[in-house]
């Protein structure tokens, strides 16, 4: 049985940066993900806020900067909206992970894919992961969102969902690569949104809805072909899963082991956005837990805890969403309407909360078109 200070469990966005922050400080670190090779099957869009790009140096190669939303009504009418010096990046997500894993492994991360985490032991210095032959100081859980070790510690797990579903294409002509297309429609997209996004290698066009209402992509991808051009397109991929839209977990704190992403919930309950809280938590696990093990220095849960996003209002506005989902007559004449523009201003482009003094200048005054 093999030692280490920390062992994570799952090679996604939190636990890669989680990995590469311990590991560049000198913990001995394995990660453990069960797929066959780190960026296997992405399960996420992909899409990073710009506060993710101004903490972390990502190559060009991997990322593609979209300055703009175009937000369509059912009818397909749209509004265009943008924040100064803002923007968003595409990415070709399982490059990324790679490169992040290499960033890791370079720091002396120890990478172990195709290696299922069944069950844990507590010991008196840490714990004991019989199935994958290691015992380790610290623990932490960066499986997803039906995460195996939070079932495994008995403690909160997500409970609800949106289902999402997305093809990647290749050819989609005048699909204006400037914006990120977002469409509103309760019947296709009941409690979320379709999208559009000019990607690094391609378009991805997705859907998400409420857990209980499957996504039915064709007839979205069959409405898009009235708008953009299809003529030369083909599918050059596929990809979905469950996005947590419960918002942050909470439970007891737990001795020597954590939760990171989407298995500890940190996912906007509106948006649907988790990367960045998943890279910025990951990396602050990271730092802590190597300063708690190696230079005693505080529990780590303690450093976790203050950051972690509350979602207050997004969670409300998520089941205000979810119970009156507006019909898509009223979703039509709201677009066209300056308060609910000046709304979605906010939305897309104040990732920091809806309660912040910059949110409320932008809902009093008019967007930027």
């Amino acid at each position: 049985m093999t030692d280490y200070d920390l062992a994570i469990i799952g090679g996604g966005f939190a636990g890669l940066a989680c990995a590469q922050a311990a590991a560049a400080r000198g913990a001995r670190t394995v990660i453990f993900e069960r797929k066959p090779f780190i960026g296997a099957k992405p399960h996420t869009t992909g899409i990073l806020v710009k506060e993710v790009a101004d903490r972390f140096d990502f190559p060009e190669k991997f990322v593609r900067k979209i300055h703009r939303v175009r937000l369509y009504s059912p009818a397909l009418r749209h509004i265009d909206l943008h924040s100064p010096g803002y923007y968003f990046l595409a990415t070709d997500t399982a490059g990324l992970l790679n490169w992040l894993a290499a960033q890791a492994a370079d720091n002396g991360a120890d990478i172990r894919c195709g290696s299922t985490f069944s069950h844990s032991e507590k010991t008196a210095v840490g714990w004991r992961l019989p199935g994958l032959d290691v015992s380790a100081r610290y623990l932490v859980g960066a499986d997803g969102s039906r995460s195996r070790l939070a079932s495994d510690l008995s403690v909160s797990a997500n409970r609800k969902f949106l289902l999402g579903v997305e093809q990647e294409w290749r050819g989609i002509r005048n699909l204006d690569a400037g914006f990120l297309h977002v469409f509103l429609d309760s019947d296709l997209a009941r409690g979320y949104i379709g999208w559009a996004v000019p990607g690094v290698h391609g378009a991805q066009i997705g859907l998400a809805t409420s857990a209980r209402h499957a996504p039915r992509l064709g007839e979205f991808v069959n409405r898009l072909r009235t708008i953009f051009d299809f003529s030369a397109a083909t599918v050059s991929g596929k990809r979905g899963g469950l996005i947590p839209a419960g918002g942050t977990l909470h439970h007891p704190p737990l001795s020597a082991a954590l939760l990171l992403g989407d298995a500890a919930g940190t996912v906007s309950p509106l948006t649907a956005g988790g990367i960045h809280p998943a890279m910025e938590l990951g990396r602050l696990a990271g730092v802590s837990i190597a300063n708690h093990l190696l230079d005693g220095g505080p529990d780590p849960w303690q450093q976790i805890r203050r950051q972690l996003p509350s979602y207050a209002v997004k969670n409300l506005l998520r089941r205000a969403f979810e119970t009156f989902a507006p019909p898509n007559p009223l979703l039509n004449f709201a677009l066209a309407q300056p308060l609910f523009q000046r709304f979605a201003q906010t939305v897309f482009f104040h990732h920091r909360g809806l309660l912040t003094l910059e949110a409320w200048k932008d809902l009093l005054r008019p967007p930027v078109c």
